[in-house]
């Protein structure tokens, strides 16, 4: 491993566990996976009434890159809806292109992956956390609508 892409603060969120695991009844659920470097990320959410994550659990059978994305992302997603996940992804991807720091203002951790700059292959690594919890949040918030549908025509 070199230094660079894979500083020791990122071998220490790599590990953090704190989210990982599956809920027992979620309101939504995504799997996703990168056919490039195989790896896999799913993530299951509960929501709240407005539709911003409550809860999540991930299983991640991927590279370290892939698995502090998916450790630091699960720390900040608490009261995000879908669509703040996915901005959030995009700016984190420009800032990558770019190579400077700070990454994300309002979550400095990502600043671990300032140096995947050099390495812009491993975006994708980076990325895939927060498209499979964007698709997990979409999943669960069509579900809650599709059951407020039902509630609304019975």
């Amino acid at each position: 491993m070199t230094d660079d892409l894979y500083p020791r603060d990122m071998l220490r969120a790599a590990t953090d566990i704190a989210h990982a695991g599956s809920l027992p009844a979620p309101d939504g659920s995504a799997t996703l996976d990168n056919p490039f470097c195989g790896d896999r990320v799913a993530f299951d959410v509960t929501l709240d009434d407005g539709r911003r994550i409550r809860a999540l659990r991930h299983r991640v059978q991927a590279c370290v890159l892939c698995q502090a994305s998916a450790s630091l992302l699960s720390a900040a997603a608490a009261g995000m809806d879908a669509e703040q996940i996915a901005a959030m992804g995009d700016d984190l991807l420009a800032a990558m292109k770019k190579g400077e720091a700070p990454l994300l203002p309002d979550h400095p951790g990502f600043d671990l992956f300032a140096s995947t700059s050099k390495h812009r292959a491993r975006f994708a690594c980076v990325l895939l956390p927060f498209e499979t919890l964007e698709a997990a949040a979409r999943d669960a918030a069509e579900r809650k609508a599709g059951e407020a549908g039902g509630k609304a025509s019975a």
